[in-house]
């Protein structure tokens, strides 16, 4: 690498370090989503794993959004106490609980798709010059950057 190329990595990362930083203050703002309540960005996440998941269960969920199944269990709890989400046992055993949105966990789950794809509008309408190949190219590096950080902090064997 030359010295050039180690500048602009250098700077590449203070940015990427300064997008995740605002990245991380964004998360902590809770919004609504067309239901006249609040939710976190937690919450609504995990109402959209369970809403793109037909019955998933709590260890499926855990897994899905990378945390452990007792953080998944306190929020599914708080989220089936705010009416959002509802557990549901099935024959034959009724042993295994999957997770199901009620209607008020569904309009939640479809504003946010909406919030979503407005976004998404608005940034390739910003980024209406960037070819499909820059884009690539884009979604490339931030995979190399991904697995670099996961070889330095041992979570990549």
């Amino acid at each position: 690498m030359t010295d050039s190329n180690e500048k602009i990595l250098a700077e590449i990362m203070e940015q990427f370090v300064r997008i995740v930083n605002k990245f991380n203050q964004f998360e902590k703002v809770p919004m609504d989503f067309g239901v006249e309540e609040m939710l976190y960005p937690s919450e609504i996440h995990t109402i959209e794993a369970i809403g793109k998941n037909f019955r998933i269960n709590v260890t499926q969920l855990a897994e899905l959004l990378g945390i452990t199944k007792g953080a998944v269990s306190q929020m599914v709890n708080r989220l089936v106490r705010k009416k959002f989400v509802k557990k549901i046992k099935f024959p034959p055993s009724e042993k295994e609980t999957f997770l199901e949105l009620t209607p008020k966990g569904r309009k939640a789950f479809e504003g946010h798709e909406k919030f979503h794809h407005d976004m998404y509008l608005d940034f390739l309408k910003y980024t209406e010059n960037i070819s499909n190949k820059d884009f690539r190219k884009f979604k490339d590096i931030f995979t190399k950057i991904e697995h670099h950080l996961d070889l330095y902090s041992g979570t990549l064997i």
